[in-house]
């Protein structure tokens, strides 16, 4: 049940900042559904994911963080630096992996709770982008 609240809230927010965001808001948009595909072509580790660290999840999720931190140094928005410190706490989550002390079921349960924040932020940031237009009559996307 929370795979089809977390899809339905991922499709809503996705599609709202496609037709509501700016230029940076549409860009986080591609970002996550290209992390989203590349996701699914990742192999898994071992026969059970998430049983130990998953260098290909890994990767994908390194590729976030680093295109959410250039789209953060280029974006005048400040919702972009939050992204980029979920990603990083994700990537974090991976590496904690390392511990051998550490049970493999909080190693998914971390890394699935990091991306709830997501869509949520990228939705924020579209709102956020209405208001100023609606205020300013414009909203700079670049610096």
């Amino acid at each position: 049940m929370n795979v089809v609240i977390y899809l339905a809230l991922l499709l809503v927010c996705c599609l709202y900042a496609s037709a509501r965001g700016g230029t940076p808001e549409r860009l986080a948009v591609a970002i996550l559904i290209a992390a989203i595909v590349a996701s699914h072509f990742v192999p898994p580790a071992g026969p059970v994911r998430f049983q130990q660290m998953e260098p290909g999840l890994l990767m994908v999720d390194a590729g976030m963080f680093l295109s959410t931190m250039l789209l953060s140094l280029k974006a005048q928005r400040y919702w972009t630096i939050w992204l980029s410190a979920v990603y990083l706490n994700i990537v974090l989550t991976h590496l904690l992996m390392l511990t051998p002390s550490l049970m493999p079921w909080s190693y998914a349960v971390a890394n699935a709770a990091w991306n709830w924040p997501v869509p949520l932020l990228i939705a924020i940031g579209a709102a956020r982008h209405r208001q100023r237009i609606a205020r300013y009559g414009a909203d700079p996307a670049w610096s």
